[in-house]
């Protein structure tokens, strides 16, 4: 796990790989899209899975891009001690290796959360993460992908997926590639 920590370090410096935070010390890399139409929050029929998919997909290829090395990190928070995960799916699934845990001191919602990490080298194949982002969309894993050649991240969560590109002209050049997507709180950027 050392080449992880090492290689993430050396595009992020200390900070950890959980979305929710880089969105906040990163804005201006950073845009959000829906995973449903009309900001439908979570998939109740099998085409909205599909759609949830779809966009994954979609988004995922234009970031990542297919075939191409990225890290898998998978995140648990709200363990005080060694953190294990409520789901050993991913971890089982990507051979995830526990990476380390971190206290997110600045939460906005006034509380102290210790998160652990786990991680591994995986190849973005969209298939493959087809039910991590079923599981991804009903809040029952988190977890980014970050292309390791290009540090551009996508991080599914429960409504939409949480995108870091490299600047605003790339972010910007997303967005309105497929501004249909875009959360409104994206659009202040």
């Amino acid at each position: 796990m050392k080449r992880f920590i090492d290689e993430w370090k050396g595009y992020f410096g200390d900070l950890p790989p959980y979305s929710h935070y880089l969105r906040n010390v990163m804005p201006e890399r950073w845009v959000r899209f829906h995973a449903l139409p009309d900001a439908k929050r979570y998939a109740e029929t099998p085409e909205e899975e599909a759609i949830v998919f779809d966009r994954g997909r979609i988004l995922g290829n234009r970031i990542l891009k297919e075939g191409q090395k990225c890290l898998f990190v998978e995140y648990f928070p709200n363990f005080e001690e060694y953190p294990l995960p409520y789901s050993h799916k991913l971890l089982d699934q990507f051979r995830l290796k526990y990476w380390f845990k971190w206290k997110y001191e600045e939460d906005p919602f006034g509380e102290q959360e210790t998160i652990g990490f786990y991680g591994n080298e995986v190849r973005w194949f969209p298939e493959v993460y087809r039910g991590a982002f079923k599981d991804a969309a009903h809040d029952d894993e988190r977890f980014l992908l970050m292309n390791r050649e290009s540090s551009r991240i996508l991080a599914p969560y429960d409504g939409g997926f949480d995108c870091f590109l490299l600047n605003e002209e790339e972010v910007t050049r997303l967005k309105s590639e497929f501004e249909e997507w875009l959360s409104p709180c994206s659009s202040g950027l």
